[in-house]
């Protein structure tokens, strides 16, 4: 799912009153201890403007995810939060060898976003503790200037702030954004509200043991357990690469439950980021040392930007690309 730029404050409250409501499920084991974290690369509308916000999301996911892998993979974009939360004490767990980030797609609402999604090895030794997972998730919150981040954990429903219902989807060979992106589209042709509707939206990972990120998983939105399980089982088996998970032993479709947490910040009620930073561990060395990350990813977004204002985002992000200092 992605950490969309449309997440406020109004995520948490809806969501947990939904869920009150009387959300039930049955549980089922999966394969790995695994932790799935998703942050997005491009900031809320309420930081940039909306008008920025839509002239990013204009020129495709194709060129999203392009610059989303230049901001990871030459810029560090999240090695070097790592390397600021260790070196200041926040996190102690993290390391090359427990979690690992990729770039891959993350829908939320009706949209498709390139975003950081990690893979992080939760249990038994050398593994990542639940507290710097959280720690982690609204640190990136913080340094991308997102709305809200998701993390989450398919083996265990106890696990960070509340359980809810998944089920994921999974392809033969391998999955593009693109193709994620398109599959999300389809499922809105047979159910508009697992696609645009409240809380609809998923995660592309690996899951299990696999090593490619061929799945995607689906939190359930904001319907009934029956028709989130009918919906996206059509969807599936309308397409032929397509495996859904998980199955009773009859054959018949049903869920798992995975334990969630949605950090967020309101930036038009907290503009330096409050909401995420109380959940840091923060000295004012390690507070002004994530503030300089935030304003450099800014930067990278107004480079952004400016290219596409000069219709130039091609030869930017293929010649021109530079991380900011």
């Amino acid at each position: 799912m992605p950490t969309s730029h449309t997440k406020h404050g109004r995520l948490t409250r809806l969501f947990m009153g939904w869920l009150i409501a009387g959300i039930l499920a049955i549980g089922a084991e999966t394969v790995s201890a695994t932790t799935y974290l998703s942050a997005e690369p491009i900031p809320t509308g309420d930081v940039i403007t909306q008008a920025n916000l839509d002239s990013l999301l204009g020129i495709g996911y194709a060129n999203l995810e392009l610059w989303s892998q230049r901001l990871l993979n030459e810029c560090g974009a999240v090695d070097n939060v790592i390397e600021a939360l260790s070196a200041n004490g926040a996190i102690t767990s993290v390391t090359t060898a427990n979690t690992k980030a990729v770039v891959a797609a993350g829908g939320f609402e009706g949209g498709t976003n390139p975003s950081f999604v990690f893979r992080i090895r939760d249990s038994g030794a050398g593994s990542v503790s639940q507290a710097d997972v959280n720690v982690l998730s609204n640190a990136l919150g913080f340094v991308q200037s997102q709305g809200g981040t998701v993390h989450f954990n398919p083996d265990n429903a106890n696990a960070y702030a509340f359980p809810l219902d998944y089920a994921v989807v999974t392809f033969t060979g391998t999955l593009s954004g693109l193709q994620a992106a398109q599959f999300f589209e389809d499922l809105g042709t047979i159910d508009p509200a697992l696609f645009s509707g409240t809380f609809a939206g998923f995660t592309q990972i690996a899951f299990g043991n696999s090593l490619t990120n061929n799945s995607m998983l689906f939190l359930q939105p904001a319907v009934s357990k029956n028709r989130f399980i009918s919906g996206l089982f059509a969807a599936a088996s309308d397409d032929p690469r397509a495996t859904y998970s998980p199955l009773k032993s009859n054959g018949a479709p049903t869920t798992a439950r995975a334990g969630i947490a949605f950090p967020e910040n309101d930036w038009l009620s907290f503009p330096n980021g409050d909401q995420y930073l109380a959940n840091i561990p923060a000295s004012p060395q390690l507070r002004s040392e994530l503030a300089a990350l935030r304003l450099r990813h800014l930067v990278a977004v107004a480079n952004l930007l400016d290219a596409i204002a000069r219709d130039r985002v091609e030869q930017y992000l293929k010649h021109q690309f530079s991380c900011p200092e």
